[in-house]
């Protein structure tokens, strides 16, 4: 293998559109890009995204003589990408709610079969961040809980649901994104906790590893008591090869998040952040969206080979590590493509959306024959979700139970809160749908001043349970951690009294 495939090896690409385009098909032929990240944008369909994986492989295979290790953010809940003929599984609160660990493997299971089908070989789920900070904008849900116990019981039970189905398990974000209030999509987190207080948040990850997990993905965060430099836990050898491969003793794949988030792209810049990656021990450096920047990458990694900066032993000894992941996951038995959305997944999917509602606040709430149903459209709560999404829960749930809707604003000020308490009074109840109102703080107040209009109020948190920390008592409340079509069609039920909720909240409000 000349030196430029070996390189190429370590990087994992994306492109725009549902077919790859020919900056990317150039990028493959010249700087031997093997690997691909897929995101919602690049799919359509099962059928669409099926051919295109095997596009993939056949442009790789030619170009690069290795397999393509094609990956995907499919955690469950709002951060999944397959499109609605797939099988969406809940997120991983959501799951976690359910009260048994075996939800989190029938997930995983669930998932991998129809990613193993597609031709999709890597799944950067689940996370195993403990979700300590109730303000953080970007975990949230997507954890199992405010315990390490909790993480860790449901975490290594969707790894293993993934990895008994053919797909590389991907525990993110190493050493721990739970107790930060920024997101590092948009800025660069520190956490000063000392290393005690770290132990916590670095044990599901332990836990992990010491279960077989095969991939671990870095966080873009300072962590100053593992590493004494200005340096995120992506770009420190203290972090990745002293701890996490040394101390830990993690043998599989290191994976960097995505290197144009702006903890990185802002603070280090993209391409000499990528070098710094592989030399804190990385073994495969995700540049996400602009090709052009990891064939710059690329490039520098070359230039560093050529005078020392990097050593060529330790990437080879990477490099040999991919290649045998690669083997390990063609080796896997292939499912069917027949799985793939088929009607068992559905079943077995709405069953736990189902039971993972939960009651939050029970106040005798009746729906009456003239409900109004009130809530903000599925906006970009953070920068992982999916935003190919129109769905809209007020006028959805009129379609479904008859009455009227109202479309707020994300966060609605005092004349439209003012408007539709007015608009209200004409109804029987209010059902309110908040989506991130503990940072959206306007919804909350909506709810406030509807609970003094005398009528039944129902609140509805569509995403993070905290806003209902919030919820005046008066107001009947459920949470249902994810504004997705499923989750409407279960609430459907839960309103008419065709369901009654079992889900436990597993986070503290």
């Amino acid at each position: 293998m000349n030196i430029t495939t070996m390189i190429g090896q370590h990087f994992i690409c994306g492109f725009p559109g549902t077919t790859m385009d020919e900056a990317f098909k150039e990028a493959v032929r010249t700087h031997k890009i093997a690997n691909v990240i897929l995101f919602a944008r690049n799919i359509e369909s099962k059928e669409q995204v099926k051919r295109l994986c095997e596009d993939i492989q056949a442009l790789v295979r030619a170009e690069c003589s290795t397999d393509a290790l094609i990956g995907i953010d499919q955690e469950g809940g709002m951060v999944t990408r397959l499109s609605e003929d797939c099988t969406n599984v809940p997120s991983a609160m959501a799951i976690s709610a359910i009260g048994e660990s075996s939800a989190a493997y029938e997930a995983g299971v669930i998932t991998a079969s129809e990613l193993n089908a597609l031709g999709i070989s890597c799944d950067f789920a689940p996370v195993l961040d403990v979700n300590s900070n109730k303000a953080n904008p970007v975990i949230g849900v997507r954890s199992y809980g405010d315990t390490k116990q909790k993480v860790i019981e449901y975490g290594l039970a969707m790894v293993e649901g993934l990895q008994s189905k053919g797909v590389m398990a991907v525990g993110k974000h190493f050493p721990g994104h739970g107790d930060t209030h920024l997101d590092s999509h948009l800025a660069l987190p520190k956490v000063l906790s000392d290393r005690g207080e770290l132990e916590d948040h670095i044990e599901p990850f332990r836990s992990a590893i010491n279960g077989g997990i095969q991939g671990i993905m870095s966080s873009h965060i300072l962590f100053p008591a593992l590493e004494k430099e200005e340096l995120p836990a992506t770009m420190s050898r203290s972090i990745l090869t002293d701890f996490l491969k040394g101390e830990l003793g993690f043998k599989g794949l290191v994976f960097t998040d995505c290197m144009e988030m702006q903890a990185i792209g802002r603070y280090y810049g993209t391409v000499e952040a990528s070098l710094s990656a592989l030399q804190a021990g990385a073994d495969m450096v995700c540049i996400s969206h602009h090709v052009e920047l990891a064939c710059k990458a690329i490039d520098l990694v070359h230039e560093a080979l050529s005078d020392g900066r990097l050593s060529e032993e330790e990437l080879s000894t990477s490099t040999q590590k991919i290649l045998l992941a690669k083997s390990m996951l063609a080796e896997q038995d292939k499912s069917d493509f027949s799985v793939v959305g088929c009607q068992d997944h559905k079943q077995r999917n709405q069953s736990l959306v189902e039971k993972s509602l939960c009651l939050v606040n029970e106040s005798g709430f009746l729906l009456g024959e003239n409900p109004l149903f009130v809530a903000p459209r599925l906006f970009n709560a953070t920068y992982v979700s999916n935003m190919h999404d129109t769905l809209s829960f007020a006028p959805e749930m009129e379609k479904r139970l008859g009455g009227g809707s109202m479309v707020l604003s994300d966060d609605p000020q005092a004349e439209e809160i003012e408007l539709v308490a007015t608009k209200a009074s004409l109804y029987t109840s209010v059902v309110v749908g908040t989506y991130n109102g503990h940072l959206y703080t306007g919804q909350l107040n909506l709810v406030e001043k509807l609970a003094k209009l005398g009528i039944p109020i129902c609140a509805i948190a569509l995403r993070n349970p905290y806003d209902l920390a919030h919820i005046p008592q008066s107001v009947q409340s459920y949470a249902t951690f994810a504004y997705r079509r499923e989750v409407l069609e279960a609430l459907a039920k839960v309103l008419t009294g065709n369901l009654v909720p079992t889900g436990k909240l597993p986070v503290k409000l």
